[in-house]
């Protein structure tokens, strides 16, 4: 039988580039108080989780994110025992972080309840009970108007949000980032996701140009995620003084912290990340 429109997610990635994913079975679709939410079973790449027609995740290449995101600032910092996750909702950045045993308390600190109810219910294999551990503190609020209230709190804040645009804006000004030094330890780091360079030059250009007016140092790393526009992603890690971790010191703390079964990073791949290709290093010294 000829398979309708219906029968597939579609997420515009840029006018001329459409991404389509065919579902087998459509679990959720609402309209929160802010961003139209869908949870979608698909036939390639297991359960979906789309907000404003964007996709979030899917099963299959969650961890590429979700580890890259994490790993390369928590392997940064000697001993991260207290750390802010911002947006999130899908439970995946809040999993990474509690990988790392010292580890103590996470304030997870997501806008909208509903996204969190429902990765709670459908997405197990994603949060893996991250809700129920007594080591975190989830808090409904914007992540810009809840940081300002600490100094000096945390070991890192990762900030897993959507794309500069709508709700998300704010999480990606330069306001937002010098909340974000005020809270941070001296030591501390912030990560974040900058989108794709390769499609999105303005937004990473703008997020650089931010960071950079706000912090002493940045480093700015790339991942590969297949469902994601392009496939390649940018992250940032910003901080006071970031340290230059070398193979044989990332092996050992990945030894130390039981940091194995990764899907994506790796001590080789962490340092892999840093070497930018030559259009990406002009990207950013046109900033």
């Amino acid at each position: 039988m000829a398979l309708n429109e219906e029968d597939f997610f579609t997420e515009k990635q840029t006018d001329g580039v459409h991404l389509s994913l065919k579902v087998k079975r459509w679990l959720l679709r609402q309209k929160t108080a802010y961003q139209e939410l869908i949870v979608a079973e698909t036939t390639e790449l297991g359960k979906l989780l789309a907000l404003d027609g964007k996709v979030m995740l899917t099963e299959a290449d969650e961890a590429f994110y979700h580890e890259m995101l994490v790993h390369p600032t928590m392997m940064s910092i000697d001993i991260p025992q207290k750390v802010a996750v911002i947006g999130g909702g899908d439970g995946g950045t809040v999993r990474e972080v509690l990988r790392h045993p010292s580890v103590q308390k996470v304030f997870w600190v997501e806008i909208d309840e509903v996204v969190l109810s429902a990765c709670k219910e459908w997405l197990s294999s994603v949060h893996c009970g991250v809700f129920d551990d007594e080591r975190v503190e989830i808090v409904i609020a914007p992540g810009e108007k809840w940081l300002p209230n600490f100094s000096s709190e945390f070991d890192a804040i990762i900030v897993d949000g959507t794309d500069p645009i709508g709700p998300a804006l704010p999480l990606f000004e330069p306001d937002f980032f010098s909340a974000c030094k005020k809270a941070l330890k001296p030591d501390g780091i912030l990560a974040l996701q900058c989108g794709t360079p390769f499609y999105f030059r303005d937004e990473v250009r703008m997020v650089w140009r931010n960071l950079k007016q706000v912090f002493e140092q940045v480093k700015f790393y790339l991942g590969f995620v297949p469902t994601y526009p392009s496939g390649l992603w940018a992250y940032a890690m910003a901080g006071n003084s970031l340290p230059n971790l070398d193979l044989k010191e990332l092996y050992r703390r990945q030894k130390e912290r039981g940091l194995i079964n990764c899907h994506y990073y790796s001590p080789e791949v962490h340092i892999a990340s840093l070497a930018l290709p030559p259009f990406v290093q002009d990207l950013l010294q046109n900033a």
